[in-house]
Parts: structure tokens; C-alpha cells; sequence
């Protein structure tokens, strides 16, 4: 932590000091001029970075505040989504909308040496302001090894190459891994990583079932995975351990995602990335998924009542976190400290449930109790603008309106109708997939599609489930 903070104390005078180098550069600019990006040639390959709404691969720029110098927009971006420094240098040339500048960095550039799918080699940039935020990750790469469609402006593509004909070079160093920066636990954790890969890629039958297991713990964690799981409890359970388990996975996960942030740990492949199997991004400690796997799977045990479907669970986690570990994803430590966050949760929330004069049927079925979410949600939202928050913000302040409607009455699905509700909540989050595609050169219009996917899917699901429901006798 403190070498993260000293990358970043760093960082943060070169670019007040680097700011003046470029104060005196001329602004004047074509009409409708709205962003400015910066062309970073480094070893002959170009800086690009992957951005997390959009899905694309862009070069580092953004929009032009009101008031700021194109170049000083182009050099804050720069540093907002990769954590490098630069000297802006001349443009290089304009789109309709954006100016394309020269650009160097004041410090050297550190890449690994691993290549990745497209050949390119990813940069260490988890200090970075919008690491996780809004950049998956950041590369140098060959202009040509990049095709048009590839690109976040396929238009733009062959004037962006043109222009990094005429951009200044500049040397880069290449290095193995950076397991040193990582703390001395990590280093263990990332030594046991790699002996685990090394060891099953010695077998075909091994590193397949490995993969396997991978693959299916990648699906597992996805959050997509509740709309399958929350009709599941509602059809077997009933109304109010839905809403039970509902406040279970909000706390749970606002939880975790608080923490990550304070932690600001990142996930092993970005130390050592040979061992992304993969694609995640963002921090892993602790884990959410695993917050929200072990916390459900205790209450739904308590509420069982048997042993078996217990153990049965258990294997599940277990299998998800070797896969989670195996595909370089999460550390055992962010796994572990996930699972004890879940089970904290679970305990309390188990603890009331033997406190005779409280029902928490009625608890939960308080819009009350949603709305005090809902002012934790703004809370958060305000402290850490990120999209995740903003998505469980919007999801929660449906919440209150829902348990209003929910509250007189007795819900509770067929077997059938609730694989129907799956069917329809998978079906309209593959079409908000689809939709935010076509929308991927507009970072507003992506997160915005982002933010409402989940609160579109419980709006959806009150739709066709709130006329199944009987009002309840008095």
C-alpha cells in the first residue's frame, strides 16, 4: 500500500509540474471540437487501453471540460486511465469531434514482456485513478496487428494509424512479472497460482478439467447468475425469504465493493499476467461473489433445514473458488475473506431471525428499510461515482415501490412460471447486450444502458409477477 501510495504521490507532482511544460501550447481549435486524446508511441507500438462500459479498445482521451485546455484534458486523461504523466506535444490532426495529440511521457514506460491474444503487451497500470473504474486494462500494440472493427471508432482507425506514422517514439522496458510490488502474502499466494498452472499444464486430461472448472466458475460469479437464482427462491420459498434474500445479497455486496475500494488490492494476473486464463478486471479483495455465495447458501441451509443440500452447496463454493484461483481471478486470501464477509452477514441476519418479537417478514417488507439502502446507495455513489454503484443505486430505489405493492399481498410462483421468469430476465439482459453494442462509441449512452440493466430486470420481473399475487387475509 505504501509503495502504491508513494507511485501515485509521484505521479501526482510530475503532473502538476509536467502541466506547466504544456500551459504555453497554442489552443486553437476546429468547431466542434469536443475531446482530445493523446497518440503515445512506445517502441513503435502504440498505447491503447480496454475500456470497461464499452467493451472496446480506445486510445487514451476523453471529453473536454468546460473551461479546460484541449491539451490539459488530453494530459488529465492520460493520467485518469493508464497512471502515466505526458508532455503535450503538437496535434497530430482532428476528427469531427476530437483532437489527436502528440504525446511522451515524463517517466519510462514499464510493459510485460508476456503477449496476450492480440499480441500486445499489457502495461502495469492498477495505480491508476480509473483502473477498474473505467479501464479494464492498458497495452502497447502494433497499429497493424489491430483491425478497423477492433477499434472503439472504426472510422477513425486508418487516420489514428496515419497519425502515429508521425508520432514521437519513445523507448519502453520490459519486464517478467512485478511480483516484488505485489505485499509478501501475494507473493505466496502468487507462487502457489503459478506452481498450480505449471502443474496441470503437465497433463492435457488435468489442464482441461481445470479449464473446465474455470469456465464454470467464471459463469458462476457473474451477476447475471441472480436472475436465475432469485426466481429459483421466490418459486420455492415464497415472497418473504426473497425479500429476505434480497437484502442479504445488497448488503453483502455493498459491503464487499466498499471494501475493495478501500483496499484498492488488485487481482493476481495484473502482477503476474502469464496467469490470466480469464478476462476480469477491477480489485479482488475481498471477493463478491464469494461474499454473496457463502451468505445465501447459509441462509438457504438454515431454512432447509438439512445437512445434505448443505454439503452439496459447499462442494459448489469450493469448486468456485479453485476455479476462481486457477484462472488467475481472485487470490485464496480475497476468496477466504469474501466467504467470512458472507458468513458475518449471514450470522447477524440469522440472529434475528431467533428474536421472537421480530418479524422479519414484515422487517423486510418495509419500504422504510429499502429506503435507508437507497440513502447508503447515494452515499456511495457520491464518494465513489463509479457504475457499479450507480446500478445498485437505481436497482434499490425500485425497491420501495415494489415491497409497496408486495406488501398486502401473498406471492408465490409454479415451477413452471418461474423457469418462464428466467427465460424472460435472461432474454431481456442478452438484449441489453446486444442493444449497449450498438452504442459502444458513446461512453454516456454505455453507462447508461449499464446502470438500468438490473433495475430494468426487477422492473420486469414485478410486471409478471405482481399479477400472480392474492391479497392476503387479514
Amino acid at each position: 500500500m505504501l509503495k502504491r501510495a508513494f507511485i501515485i504521490t509521484l505521479g501526482v507532482f510530475s503532473l502538476f509540474y509536467s502541466t506547466f511544460s504544456a500551459a504555453g501550447l497554442p489552443t486553437p481549435l476546429p468547431e466542434g471540437i469536443k475531446g482530445a486524446l493523446c497518440i503515445v508511441r512506445v517502441d513503435n507500438k502504440l498505447l491503447l487501453v480496454n475500456e470497461i462500459l464499452t467493451g472496446q479498445i480506445s486510445l487514451p482521451g476523453g471529453t473536454i471540460s468546460a473551461g479546460e485546455p484541449p491539451h490539459e484534458a488530453a494530459q488529465r486523461e492520460v493520467w485518469e486511465e493508464t497512471g502515466l504523466v505526458v508532455t503535450v506535444g503538437e496535434a497530430l490532426g482532428y476528427s469531427d469531434t476530437a483532437v489527436f495529440y502528440d504525446c511522451v511521457s515524463d517517466s519510462p514506460i514499464v510493459a510485460y514482456n508476456t503477449q496476450h491474444a492480440l499480441g500486445g503487451n499489457t502495461l502495469p497500470i492498477w495505480f491508476a485513478p480509473h483502473y477498474g473504474v473505467e479501464i479494464a486494462s492498458a497495452m502497447l500494440l502494433e497499429p497493424t496487428a489491430l483491425k478497423a472493427e477492433q477499434y472503439r471508432f472504426p472510422q477513425q482507425w486508418p487516420l489514428v494509424s496515419e497519425m502515429f506514422t508521425r508520432a514521437t517514439n519513445q523507448p519502453a522496458s520490459y519486464v517478467r512479472d512485478l511480483k516484488e510490488a505485489a505485499p509478501s502474502y501475494r507473493q505466496i499466494g502468487l507462487g502457489w497460482l503459478a506452481a498450480s498452472q505449471s502443474w496441470a499444464a503437465q497433463s492435457q486430461v488435468l489442464s482441461s478439467i481445470a479449464m473446465a472448472v474455470a469456465h464454470l466458475a467464471f459463469y458462476l460469479t457473474t451477476p447475471a447468475l441472480l436472475l436465475v437464482v432469485m426466481p429459483l427462491i421466490l418459486w420455492r420459498f415464497g415472497r418473504d425469504f426473497t425479500l429476505h434474500a434480497l437484502f442479504a445479497v445488497t448488503v453483502t455486496s455493498l459491503l464487499a465493493l466498499v471494501a475493495q475500494q478501500g483496499f484498492a488490492m488488485p487481482r493476481p494476473h495484473v502482477y503476474l499476467p502469464s496467469t490470466e486464463l480469464l478476462p476480469r478486471s477491477g480489485f479482488s479483495f475481498p471477493s463478491v461473489s464469494m461474499a454473496v455465495w457463502v451468505c445465501l447458501t447459509l441462509l438457504i441451509t438454515q431454512r432447509e433445514g438439512g445437512k445434505e443440500w448443505g454439503k452439496w452447496a459447499f462442494g459448489a463454493i469450493v469448486l468456485v473458488a479453485l476455479g476462481e484461483f486457477y484462472a488467475g481471478a481472485e487470490f485464496l486470501s480475497d476468496l477466504l475473506i469474501g466467504a467470512l464477509l458472507g458468513a458475518l452477514v449471514a450470522w447477524h441476519l440469522l440472529r434475528l431471525q431467533q428474536k421472537a418479537e421480530l418479524d422479519l417478514g414484515q422487517l423486510f417488507a418495509s419500504p422504510l428499510v429499502w429506503g435507508a439502502l437507497v440513502a447508503v446507495a447515494v452515499g456511495l455513489t457520491f464518494i465513489w461515482p463509479l457504475p457499479v454503484f450507480s446500478a445498485w443505486l437505481a436497482t434499490l430505489m425500485l425497491m420501495p415501490l415494489l415491497v409497496l405493492m408486495w406488501r398486502k399481498k401473498a406471492c408465490s410462483l409454479t415451477q413452471a412460471r418461474a423457469l418462464v421468469l428466467i427465460v424472460v430476465l435472461l432474454t431481456l439482459n442478452l438484449l441489453l447486450t446486444i442493444l449497449q453494442s450498438y452504442f459502444s462509441s458513446s461512453g454516456l449512452y454505455s453507462y447508461i444502458l449499464e446502470t438500468l440493466r438490473y433495475p430494468s430486470s426487477l422492473l420486469a420481473a414485478m410486471l409478471l409477477v405482481l399479477p400472480l399475487c392474492k391479497v392476503r387475509e387479514a
